[in-house]
């Protein structure tokens, strides 16, 4: 009993009544720590907002000068771009132009010397062709000449000739220039060395493809030929006609 009553007094003493106000305390306590954590929160954000403010201030990419410098290197790398297509065109211009500029030189180049050699195929036929028809004319224009030198050189050396020995002596002539007007290929002309030189670069292909051939022979003498074929000789010197003529009045004396 006495127990019981040590108990009763023990809580009555440290028993208190509830109060309203208590109760608002503890509801309201959950609120003030989320408005707490949204302090929190909100503080954490600040830091990065004031950055990005003072970068704002620092840069201000809408700024008039940032704004040229961008043009400024925008126009840089447009005129650097332009520079750098011009000077490749330019350089494959230069070489497309070299290469046919030399082809168009070596195009001329080769025509000239074509109407080079044409030129001198042209004489060389013309030359040939004279000589052909010098051949050819020989009765009517060479015999009639080396018979009378024949004739005066003979009667200066045995005094006057019958009309039977100049007969003779014509004959003897025209049988010499007769077997010498069969001109059979090939044929082989041999000049003086000296004469050789200019006439050289004139000979043509064709010439030699019609059996032409010229050969350099130191006795030759300058400004004389000779030629061969397969059945003839044609000495065209001087000094081997007149051989030729005395050599025929002699023989008709004896």
């Amino acid at each position: 009993m006495m127990m019981k009553n040590m108990y009763n007094q023990t809580n009555s003493s440290s028993w208190k009544p509830l109060h309203f106000q208590d109760l608002a305390i503890t509801e309201l306590t959950p609120s003030t720590n989320q408005d707490k954590i949204e302090e929190l929160e909100e503080s954490e954000h600040q830091p990065e907002a004031e950055m990005q403010e003072k970068a704002d201030d620092v840069i201000d990419i809408n700024s008039p000068e940032i704004v040229l410098e961008l043009e400024n290197i925008k126009q840089q790398a447009r005129e650097e771009a332009y520079q750098e297509g011009f000077n490749v065109g330019k350089q494959t211009g230069y070489e497309q132009g070299l290469e046919i500029g030399q082809q168009e030189g070596r195009e001329k180049i080769e025509q000239q010397l074509t109407e080079e050699k044409l030129k001198t195929l042209d004489i060389i036929k013309k030359l040939a062709d004279s000589f052909q028809q010098s051949i050819n004319q020989i009765d009517e224009k060479i015999v009639p000449k080396l018979f009378d030198l024949a004739l005066i050189a003979a009667q200066k050396t045995i005094g006057s000739l019958s009309e039977v020995e100049q007969r003779q002596l014509m004959y003897t002539i025209k049988s010499l220039i007769e077997q010498n007007t069969v001109v059979n290929p090939p044929i082989v002309v041999k000049v003086n060395p000296k004469d050789f030189v200019w006439l050289e670069p004139l000979i043509d292909d064709k010439l030699q493809q019609n059996e032409w051939q010229f050969i350099a022979d130191a006795n030759i003498e300058l400004g004389g030929c000779r030629i061969f074929t397969q059945t003839n000789e044609i000495d065209a010197s001087v000094t081997t006609h007149w051989q030729i003529i005395s050599d025929s009045v002699h023989g008709d004396e004896h």
